[in-house]
């Protein structure tokens, strides 16, 4: 007499099959869950360091601009403390070393807003900042031509402008 729960052929052919297709399963898919962690780990590690570029170039962005300003109001205060000859030569050397850094990063500065930023923050650059910028040197000269110009006003708005694009950036 058979038993019912004796296993026959065919279960024990398939309950083989099962085990095999098991661990094929197991080995291929080893395979590419492993493939796929290290393909998102590798994409993870390109935007952090993106992200860090990124940063890098907002802290320098924001710290030559900066500069500049906090440079043409030392020069604008010396002129108004009616300070020697020697402290305002040296006060205007360093501002233009300032303009000259700012000026000499300016060249890709677009470039790298574009990049990380969009045109459209790119085109706020030049059209706001940049201006800005821009008018509060012709303002500097002006000042040390001997003219009467309001340069606290152009300080003040070219410190908002940066401010406020630098924050925009830190924000994105």
């Amino acid at each position: 007499m058979k038993s019912k729960f004796l296993p026959t052929k065919d279960n024990i052919y398939s309950f083989i099959f099962n085990l095999i297709l098991l661990g094929l399963t197991l080995i291929i898919g080893g395979y590419y869950i492993n493939y796929q962690l290290v393909k998102i780990n590798q994409q993870n590690a390109s935007q952090q360091n993106l992200i860090e570029k990124r940063n890098e170039f907002i802290k320098e962005f924001t710290v030559s601009g900066q500069k500049r300003i906090y440079l043409a109001e030392q020069y604008s205060q010396n002129l108004r403390n009616h300070e020697s000859e020697q402290v305002l030569n040296r006060s205007w050397e360093n501002y233009m070393n300032a303009v000259e850094d700012w000026n000499s990063r300016n060249l890709l500065n677009p470039l790298f807003i574009s990049y990380y930023f969009g045109n459209e923050n790119r085109n706020e650059f030049y059209n706001v900042l940049a201006i800005n910028i821009s008018e509060l040197h012709k303002d500097l000269l002006s000042l040390r031509d001997g003219k009467n110009v309001n340069i606290d006003s152009s300080i003040e708005d070219a410190k908002h402008e940066l401010f406020i694009f630098s924050e925009k950036l830190l924000s994105y």
